[in-house]
């Protein structure tokens, strides 16, 4: 067109939800040339997609389809992740707006984190999956 100015891209955008849409939204805006808060409540991205063997009607590998995706988002130099967090405010309007988030507590320094699991190990707390005795038969009565 002629006499188009193209407007300079200014500010930031925040996504809201880490699961497949919001990190493949993160990314598409990133590669636009804004840079992108990725907000997720849960301590991880992936969303329920990271749970699942195979995806529908492909059946393919969802990891498969998800890897690439989680390694390109937080290598992204326009993308900050913010994981185990909640918005407790939207101020201002379209455009012009400022949230406030509420970081949860954690009981590690994110900054030190190297993914190594030995915090797990040496973690106080622990979360039981299976009971410690094995169950009888007679412990569910028949239906």
């Amino acid at each position: 067109m002629v006499g188009f100015k193209e407007k300079e891209k200014i500010g930031a955008v925040m996504v809201v939800g880490g699961g497949i849409g919001g990190i493949q939204a993160a990314l598409n805006l990133a590669d636009s040339g804004f840079y992108v808060y990725l907000l997720e409540k849960s301590p991880a991205i992936g969303g329920k997609m990271s749970q699942l063997d195979k995806t529908y009607p492909t059946n393919d590998c969802s990891m498969c389809i998800m890897a690439p995706k989680l390694v390109e988002c937080g290598r992204h130099l326009n993308i900050e992740i913010i994981t185990y967090a909640d918005i407790e405010s939207v101020e201002g309007s379209a455009g012009n707006f400022k949230v406030k988030v509420k970081k949860r507590a954690r009981s590690i320094d994110m900054d030190r984190c190297i993914g190594c699991g030995l915090c797990i190990e040496n973690c106080p707390v622990t979360n039981q999956t299976y009971p410690k005795e094995p169950m009888d038969s007679n412990t569910y009565p028949e239906i």
